[in-house]
């Protein structure tokens, strides 16, 4: 969410959204398919021309690697995901992050898809996973749960327990929605003691980049690292057992999007410190560029105001680098709906003095409410020879 950028899991888990998302495309396919046939029955036949283009699913997105896929591949964010944070066995952890990769290496495999899951094949599916305090804790290196320790922020201390951390993080994405739900479950499957604390569907805004709008309707995700040094200055974990991994930080927010779309356009901009059509700071220039905070109009007033989003999540305010943000919105009813923020960096501190100084000074925080939080280890990436955790383990 920044400008650089009830027990759930049975009942609310992925299956039972991803099954609303998957009946509203059958239906459509369904109309389509009946007025198709109605009209060919009807109609004299056309002399037939050339194939229908295939619809985009996008480009398969490898699996191994030095790094776990969904961090920064894709480039663009896919639309859809599906989250899970959940509970296991953690004196199984070792050989369960070893099924677990063999099975998305499976799952991700357009040479040969398993066309039982996914008769198109995975097209860009992704799956990236990451273990919370108590999960590190149980490898042979258990100081590493400090990576992903986090203080309580503001509204954190009303979240009943199993919306706070958690053992792992699965996050499965795709542009196909229909090929989250199959994944998810056969990469649960091999987890042992696996429990689900929390899950949601997630949905991005179409995009020509990876900036794109958030559900007040401004983009996000603006100022983030994006060349390979960015990256690796301010996202990959450099060395140790985790090197080639990363820090993910989740919070789940709902947001009340009626009250600030009912404040006026210029106050909207004030809050965020953009201009909402263009996506420009409100100290001028265009949307790529960052803020300048010293810029004052003639009155000598503050541009970019003192409360603004921009202006409170400013790294030179926190003192920390960048965050590559991939959040994601979500829809679980009429009264609970918002925004899955999902960053990345290289340690917990980058996000811990962003958000801390968010609660004090951010005008938009007073439409958002943290309704989950958690920070997990990503792992770094596997090959034939390394399996999905295996650094934490020799």
């Amino acid at each position: 969410m920044n400008d650089k950028n009830t027990d759930p899991a049975p009942t609310r888990a992925a299956t039972g959204l991803t099954r609303r998302a998957l009946l509203f495309g059958t239906g459509a396919a369904a109309g389509a398919l009946g007025s198709t046939a109605i009209l060919s029955a009807a109609q004299p036949k056309r002399q037939a021309g050339p194939p229908a283009a295939a619809p985009l699913r996008g480009a398969p997105v490898a699996a191994v690697g030095a790094n776990q896929s969904g961090v920064t591949q894709p480039a663009i964010p896919q639309s859809h995901c599906v989250i899970v944070v959940a509970e296991l066995d953690t004196e199984s952890l070792e050989s369960s992050l070893r099924a677990l990769g063999e099975q998305i290496v499976r799952l991700t495999d357009a040479a040969q898809p398993d066309r039982a899951l996914f008769p198109d094949g995975p097209g860009d599916l992704t799956v990236t996973v990451g273990l919370g305090p108590r999960a590190l804790a149980a490898t042979l290196h258990p100081t590493l749960q400090s990576a992903v320790s986090l203080p309580a922020f503001r509204g954190d201390e009303t979240l009943p327990a199993h919306q706070l951390g958690g053992d792992i993080v699965i996050s499965v994405n795709a542009s196909d929605p229909a090929a989250l739900e199959p994944a998810l479950a056969t990469l649960t499957g091999v987890i042992t003691g696996y429990r689900a604390l929390w899950s949601d569907f997630g949905f991005r805004a179409a995009s020509d980049d990876d900036v794109s709008r958030n559900p007040f309707g401004y983009h996000d995700g603006i100022i983030v690292p994006r060349t390979a040094a960015e990256l690796a200055k301010n996202v990959w974990i450099a060395d140790g057992p985790l090197a080639g991994g990363t820090i993910c930080v989740i919070r789940r927010f709902a947001l009340d999007t009626a009250a600030f779309r009912a404040l006026p356009a210029d106050r909207r901009d004030a809050v965020i410190g953009r201009h909402q059509v263009s996506g420009a700071p409100l100290s001028g220039g265009v949307r790529g560029d960052s803020v300048n905070l010293n810029a004052k109009a003639d009155t000598g007033e503050l541009l970019v105001p003192a409360r603004a989003h921009a202006r409170a999540a400013h790294p030179s305010f926190t003192g920390s680098g960048l965050m590559l943000r991939r959040s994601y919105a979500y829809r679980a009813s009429d009264t609970d709906h918002g925004v899955v923020f999902i960053s990345f960096q290289r340690e917990a501190t980058t996000f811990t003095r962003t958000q801390l100084r968010m609660d004090e000074v951010d005008d938009l925080m007073h439409f958002a409410r943290p309704t989950a939080t958690g920070a997990f280890a990503v792992l770094p990436g596997m090959d034939a020879g390394l399996p999905l955790g295996f650094s934490l383990f020799h």
